[in-house]
């Protein structure tokens, strides 16, 4: 009989662990608060008292030292901050300590006292007046400890003991992400005085009618009594626009409760609201309701909290927001700042979502946990989609147990719940980022999210579909590539690409040689999001990511994840900054066909989820003329504009769109005049030619050469050297080498990486002349082709070069064709390509015209861009091979040179099929005029650029023919 018990005790332990059935108990959620913070506070003429600043700080501190009322030895440390990126080092496992004094005001005297910390990193104890006052573990969601027995009027002292390697810490697995221990008093800290009956808990969320037009308006409160006494409650509720005017409701506008001494009461009511104004993420309507609390016709105090009427609700296999079927264009936002680590101050939030709102984005992803409170205040004001995340990185079950269970998974989620439920902003809840385990640490987490927020979806936030077992409202799948698309036709749910197109940022070695790459990633962009905008169950995606994930230590030294973002983190807009603006764009418009006298026409196609294009000012521009046009269409319809002039007259046409802002929508310029690009010169000139010992010189009014069997020199009329060497076959293969992920302390620096063919033998060379030109011929072979190389060198200034290869092996490469050696001061390179758009920002690296500089008065920069707020854009940061914008691969070049500062050089002549790529080095200016180039290795982004692989295979030919010419310098 003992043995059967035995089996059958173990029998339910195992089902108990298959289920995951972790204990806790009902008062752990009950017990979690934060109390909205009121207007006013009867009797006080301040009731909030920031603790932030100054503090005194120990990495080490001693034993008791929370009793002492004052520290002199300690060092100093701003709050909020983190401690590494103030120059402190603390020991892995222990905990360091924070100190200060403060004021208390007489008049807080017999009012509750509140300690507000809205993130410390990541298990602290905290003590007021040498008194334990509580403890918490979590480093990204906010807590409060009542702290009305510790304080006193007059002078008071506040401990923190904190560690920041905890076990939150390990399943948020931030530390390890930042390459440094995030450890501090990371966010706002205050003390909160409230009146003795106030308000735990203040929530609404709205509901429309059958038609979307009337809605009801929820109300949620917990009303806490913690006098000694049983105590008649009255509330008054207004309700109020962005104007501050009041508006009309239908129900019971005052409401009388009765709360029993020392309890907690839960209190709901509605309200109805005739036609509201909705909120999104183009309209950010806000309103405001007002709760006055009363006793016995005495005001204790007033709250507002700020809301928006929005309904998010899940149809299928589509979501819809306010009845209106949604796509989301979205990043993934880290709290990043390069000095000051994962703690923000000032306006960074609004200034953020300012920015996405720029390039057109609709939508943010808080990875991988909850930010700061300022940015969804920022998303409710400005109008951005927001789907806030619970705080687990790549979380595993390995440490979690019965006796931290809660207080590791269930309550910093159920913290980011109760802060946030009331933001028009958030449209969906993630679990978790990337980590195992569903159905043992979340699925319990997941309905303890829908018990407390019914009204938005939730998913799990993986690279693998279906982690969540199907048991969420919303599919997630990462970075699934073109190809994967088509495969969601046929979901049964709405599927999220909350990580996709994720941005170049790991092949390091080919960034460090062409930051061209960045430019090339709008391409694969274009095409992923033009193919999700086909697939009704795909909801949308996040880019990864929004901001680059970077660090400078005290030291110098620079650690992170990666410059992934199209904004840097200093916030310049980055290549793909431009490229997800004009991809996510609400507008699209083209030039229709027809003949030259024909009126010119505009389709103007309207991708606006909410606006009709009657809200937005249409303004074109040419030749010093300039006019507004109209249009009227709805989401997803479009229209046709007239011009006032015909085709024919179309030329540097220039469009913008505006609504509610200064900054452009977008963008377009249209031109239907041809480049005038000169290919041959009508003046007779020819050489005088001289030979000595195997050494053929040639002079022309235009040029002057001299030629060998070894090799090549060419200088301008007034002998200034302008290429050495004859030009040497580049076929670079992929290098996707960046040495891990992260950026480290011991991540070394990167060199160009831009590889000649291997071993050049020349087999043969033969030279001929005439009075006008000279033909250079020669047969040669590398390790990896064979093949001629025919140089034709006319007196005029011309140079004609092609050639032609077998490969000897098998290669995929990134670029192939031929480089050249430049004299050293051609440092200035000018073009005119044919871009991915009409246009481009005057700084962008991609622009179809420009002129770029190989150095620039600013120090050099490494894998994280300047260790100082730069005052220039990231197109002239640079490294000791040029700039960003000079050493990037220019794509479909039409006409390109690279000149000295005397205006003399060398022109390349193309017909908008080749690439040029221009370097310093070895004392030399180098030019690759490529015939391919590709998106390149990053392997995130691997799936998107190999749609422009091509692949050789041995006995493959390569050929190209390179036109260039001379320019002379002025005297």
């Amino acid at each position: 009989m003992k043995r059967k018990i035995c089996c059958l005790v173990l029998i339910v332990l195992c089902i108990s662990s298959a289920q995951g059935q972790y204990k806790y108990h009902k008062s752990q959620i009950e017990n979690i608060r934060w109390s909205p913070i009121p207007e006013k506070v009867a009797g006080l003429d301040r009731h909030i008292l920031s603790l932030d600043g100054n503090w005194r700080f120990s990495a080490a501190p001693e034993q008791g030292f929370y009793k002492k009322k004052e520290i002199q030895n300690w060092g100093d440390i701003e709050v909020p901050g983190e401690w590494v990126m103030q120059g402190y080092h603390v020991e892995t496992g222990t905990s360091a300590g924070y100190f200060r004094t403060f004021e208390v005001p007489g008049s807080w005297k017999g009012y509750r006292v509140i300690l507000r910390c809205e993130a410390v990193y990541s298990d602290c104890h905290i003590w007021v007046n040498g008194k334990e006052a509580g403890s918490h573990l979590g480093g990204f969601t906010p807590f409060e400890l009542d702290v009305t027995g510790s304080i006193r009027p007059g002078k008071n002292t506040i401990a923190l003991e904190v560690k920041s390697e905890s076990l939150a810490d390990t399943l948020s697995s931030a530390s390890r992400y930042a390459v440094h221990p995030l450890g501090g008093i990371s966010r706002s800290i205050s003390l909160l005085a409230l009146p003795d009956v106030n308000l735990a808990s203040f929530h609404v969320n709205t509901r429309f009618d059958e038609n979307y037009e009337d809605a009801d308006l929820n109300v949620e409160i917990t009303m806490a009594n913690q006098s000694s006494k049983k105590q008649q409650v009255s509330l008054q509720f207004e309700l109020k626009d962005s104007q501050g005017n009041t508006v009309a409701v239908q129900g019971e506008e005052t409401q009388q409760l009765e709360l029993g001494k020392g309890v907690k009461q839960k209190f709901t009511t509605t309200f109805h609201v005739v036609n509201p104004l909705k909120w999104d993420c183009e309209h950010p309507n806000l309103y405001h309701l007002v709760c006055k609390v009363s006793i016995d016709g005495r005001e204790l105090k007033t709250l507002k909290r700020r809301f928006g009427f929005r309904q998010v609700d899940v149809r299928g296999k589509q979501v819809f927001v306010n009845n209106r079927l949604i796509k989301l264009k979205g990043v993934n936002r880290h709290e990043v700042d390069p000095l000051r680590g994962r703690s923000l101050t000032g306006t960074q939030w609004y200034e953020d979502v300012k920015l996405f709102k720029e390039g057109n984005v609709n939508y943010i992803r808080t990875s991988h946990y909850p930010p700061d409170e300022a940015l969804l205040e920022a998303c409710d004001e400005l109008g951005m989609f927001v789907e806030e995340e619970a705080p687990f990185c790549w979380g595993r079950k390995d440490r979690v147990r019965n006796g931290n269970y809660f207080e590791a998974i269930l309550q910093p989620t159920l913290e980011m719940i109760e802060r946030d439920k009331s933001h028009p902003s958030i449209i969906l809840w993630s679990l978790a980022n990337e980590s195992e385990h569903f159905s043992e640490l979340y699925r319990e987490s997941a309905d303890l999210v829908k018990k407390a927020d019914p009204s938005r979806p939730r998913t799990f936030s993986h690279y693998v579909p279906k982690r969540d077992e199907g048991y969420l409202e919303l599919e997630n799948d990462h970075y699934p590539g073109p190809d994967l698309v088509h495969t969601y036709k046929d979901s049964e749910r709405p599927v999220l690409f909350d990580e996709y197109c994720h941005l170049n940022a790991y092949n390091r070695f080919e960034l460090m040689t062409d930051p061209g790459l960045r430019d090339a990633w709008g391409r694969g962009f274009m095409m992923m999001w033009e193919k999700m905008i086909g697939v009704p169950a795909i909801l949308g995606g996040a880019l990864w990511a929004g901001i680059d994930d970077s660090f400078f230590l005290p030291s110098g030294e620079a650690v992170g994840y990666g410059t992934w973002g199209p904004l840097d983190g200093w916030r310049r807009r980055k290549p793909e900054f431009w490229h997800m603006k004009k991809v996510y764009s609400p507008v699209r418009i083209r030039l229709l066909p027809g003949e030259p006298q024909d009126s010119a026409r505009l389709e103007v196609g309207n991708r606006f989820l909410y606006t009709d294009l009657s809200e937005c000012s249409i303004q074109w521009s040419r030749q010093g003329e300039e006019g507004i046009l109209r249009a009227s269409a709805g989401p997803g319809e479009s229209e046709v504009l007239v011009l006032p002039f015909t085709r024919a007259d179309t030329d540097r046409l220039r469009i913008e769109v505006f609504r509610d802002s200064d900054v452009p929508l977008d963008q377009y310029s249209f031109d239907l005049s041809m480049p005038d690009v000169e290919w041959e010169k009508e003046q007779e000139v020819v050489f005088s030619w001289q030979e000595n010992k195997g050494l053929i010189s040639g002079e022309s009014p235009e040029m002057k050469i001299r030629v060998s069997a070894t090799g090549l020199s060419i200088a301008d009329r007034h002998g200034n050297d302008i290429m050495e060497g004859f030009p040497c076959l580049m076929l670079i293969p992929f290098n996707g080498k960046g040495y891990g992920v992260q950026m480290t302390r011991k991540t070394p620096g990167f060199s160009i990486f831009s590889p000649h063919a291997a071993n050049r033998k020349i087999e043969q060379i033969s030279v001929e002349r005439s009075a006008s030109e000279m033909r250079i011929a020669i047969s040669e072979s590398y390790d990896e082709a064979v093949g001629n190389l025919n140089i034709h060198i006319h007196a005029n200034g011309k140079i004609k070069i092609d050639y032609s290869y077998s490969l000897r092996e098998e290669i995929n490469p990134r670029q192939w064709g031929m480089a050249f050696r430049l004299a050293e001061d051609l440092q200035e390179l000018k073009w005119k390509r044919k871009g991915l758009w009409s246009i481009y920002p005057e700084d962008h690296i991609g622009r179809s015209e420009g002129v770029a500089s190989c150095f620039f008065d600013h120090v050099s920069s490494g894998l994280a861009g300047p260790q100082a707020k730069p005052a220039w854009p990231w197109s002239q940061d640079q490294t000791k091979y040029g700039s960003n914008d000079f050493r990037s691969t220019k794509r479909n070049v039409l006409q390109a040179s690279l000149v000295n500062d005397r205006e003399g050089g060398m022109v390349i002549q193309s017909g908008g099929l080749q690439h040029i790529r221009s370097w310093f080095d070895q004392k030399a200016v180098f030019l690759l005029v490529a015939e391919y180039d590709n998106p390149g290795a990053e392997k995130f982004f691997r799936s998107h650029a190999k749609h422009w692989d091509k692949p050789l295979k041995a006995g493959d030919r390569i050929e190209g023919r390179i036109h260039l010419e001379m320019i002379n310098a002025k005297p």
